[in-house]
């Protein structure tokens, strides 16, 4: 009897969403094998998405929204799927040069909800940043509800596993990139403080914030000031805002995407 283990990962990525889908097939960074839409779906965006597939050679498979609901895992899919080649391997020395241009990296430690892993990935492409960082292990995987979430910014954020954040950090700070880590206790308030234009933001996880080792690598701990009842943003919003306090404080820095 064959014992039960793991299963494989798969050779491909599965995105979902309309923006997701067309922003592949624009980018044209990871090829896309296969695009599969809703036979009910219809739209401009829809339309777009079908004559993309012919121009790029995608095969085009049409089903019904249930089976669409079924490949993704749930009915957040808009009518449109694809079939996308992995995520290319970093070149690191690009990516640790990317904040020496004014795209700074950001760094997850154990973000375990693939909506905020999503949204930290958008904030990611709007606001230029040059990478998101995150351990493979207790660690959300890119799920087609993180593609979904991200509404395209997969495509032009590079996504890179780090097996081990702590010693990912101390790299970093070799390359001269200052460390920011955003927690509610901070001990400094972003906003207050001059962001050095070389920068990595560093955020825990939704229930146990950084790990005791990923602090004490940070440089500043930044916590964000609110004036409502709640103590705290959640991982995304916090990632969010600082990405843009980032871009307010060094605006002529590049901007992918």
């Amino acid at each position: 009897m064959a014992r039960r283990g793991r299963r494989a990962p798969l050779p491909f990525d599965i995105i979902a969403g309309r923006n997701s889908v067309r922003a592949a097939l624009v980018a044209g960074r990871r090829k896309v094998a296969t695009v599969v839409v809703d036979r009910t779906a219809t739209g401009e965006v829809v339309e777009e998405i079908r004559t993309l597939a012919t121009q790029t050679g995608a095969e085009l498979n049409v089903t019904s929204g249930h089976e669409l609901a079924r490949l993704v895992g749930g009915d957040f899919h808009q009518g449109v799927a694809a079939y996308v080649d992995k995520t290319p391997p970093p070149d690191w020395e690009d990516l640790l040069a990317a904040p020496r241009a004014g795209r700074p990296l950001v760094v997850l430690d154990h973000v375990e909800d693939p909506r905020n892993l999503g949204a930290v990935i958008r904030s990611a492409a709007v606001f230029g940043a040059g990478g998101v960082l995150f351990p493979p292990r207790r660690q959300v995987p890119v799920t087609p509800t993180v593609s979904k979430v991200a509404e395209g910014g997969m495509e032009y954020v590079p996504l890179v596993p780090v097996s081990n954040v702590a010693q990912f950090l101390k790299q970093v700070q070799q390359e001269g990139i200052w460390r920011y880590g955003l927690e509610a206790d901070g001990e400094a308030v972003l906003g207050e403080v001059e962001l050095d234009a070389r920068a990595a933001f560093v955020v825990g996880g939704e229930e146990m914030g950084l790990g005791r080792t990923t602090r004490k690598e940070c440089d500043a701990v930044l916590s964000i000031p609110g004036a409502g009842g709640l103590s705290s943003l959640n991982v995304a919003a916090a990632a969010a805002v600082a990405l843009y306090e980032f871009r307010r404080q060094h605006p002529a820095a590049e901007v992918v995407g």
